[in-house]
């Protein structure tokens, strides 16, 4: 078997080579090591490694821009932080980045071979969510949307390889916790909300604010109501949404670069829904 490749990302020598001597104990092969963002993106591209280790405290760039710039570059890269530093706002940025481990220094073998293990290990239950996620989300959308309005939703899937979307008018995002993070993306014109109201209603909106607040709402439910089913087919998922952000601007991207968003449009027959929902797999194990 071949040995697991780790590049490390360290201002300071001597931590490089305390972290280097842990991972040749393992059985690992240390491949590069970097010492600031300038060259990071060059030295990972040249050593392809299976892991990174990112310090936190760093000059210039800290480890979260870094393994933001590192995400840009490469959605897959498996990023684990190392840093005296840990607490919950560290962790929630570390998490909310796409980082996959943490793990307080010093470093512990034991515990640093657990969580390689367990970052190259198969994720047969994130699989699962990668392959049936999606398809649930259109589920959900589709029995809510024909429940409104008495009609029946049409999908066109979108090949989405482009890094930003227009918006047609009004975008609500809900980002999506549990053992796994996500964010779901809906995007529709203020007609087709105009017209939602008046389907539950019997009314027009009074305001752009009850405009929002059903916009927001039904994107609430939908992302509700597929984290449900999800939660069903695996209680492990332990799936819930956050509060929904609306926003509307004529110049709106639509964009993620950190995740593997699979979209589609909603044809309602009065307008079409713009339904994205993506995936990470976020933390494996923290210590």
């Amino acid at each position: 078997m071949p040995k697991i490749k780790v590049m490390i990302v360290d201002d300071s020598p001597f931590s490089r080579t305390v972290i280097g001597e842990s991972f040749s104990n393992l059985g690992c092969e240390v491949v590069g090591e970097v010492d600031s963002i300038d060259n990071l993106l060059e030295i990972y591209a040249q050593c392809k490694p299976d892991i990174v280790t990112m310090d936190l405290i760093m000059p210039g760039a800290d480890g979260f821009e870094c393994s933001e710039a590192l995400l840009q570059y490469d959605p897959n890269a498996k990023i684990i932080l190392l840093s005296s530093l840990k607490d919950e706002e560290t962790e929630a940025e570390a998490r909310r980045i796409g980082i996959v481990g943490y793990i307080q220094k010093p470093l512990e073998e034991e515990l640093l071979e657990r969580i390689i293990q367990n970052i190259l290990a198969p994720d047969d239950l994130y699989n699962l969510l990668e392959n049936k996620g999606a398809e649930i989300f259109k589920e959900s959308l589709a029995q809510i949307i024909t429940r409104t309005t008495k009609k029946p939703v049409k999908f066109t899937d979108i090949d989405y390889k482009s890094e930003a979307l227009s918006s047609q008018g009004i975008t609500t995002i809900i980002g999506i916790i549990g053992r796994y993070t996500g964010t779901m993306i809906l995007d529709l014109s203020f007609e087709l909300a105009e017209s939602f109201v008046e389907s539950m209603l019997n009314r027009p909106s009074k305001n752009q604010d009850e405009l929002f607040n059903m916009v927001a709402e039904l994107a609430n439910i939908i992302a509700g109501s597929a984290c449900s089913m999800l939660n069903k087919q695996d209680k492990s998922f332990g799936l819930r949404v956050s509060p929904p952000s609306v926003f509307s601007a004529e110049s709106a991207q639509i964009s993620n670069p950190n995740l593997n968003l699979q979209v589609c449009n909603a044809d309602t027959g009065e307008g079409d829904i713009f339904l994205g929902i993506g995936f990470r797999k976020g933390t494996v194990l923290w210590m």
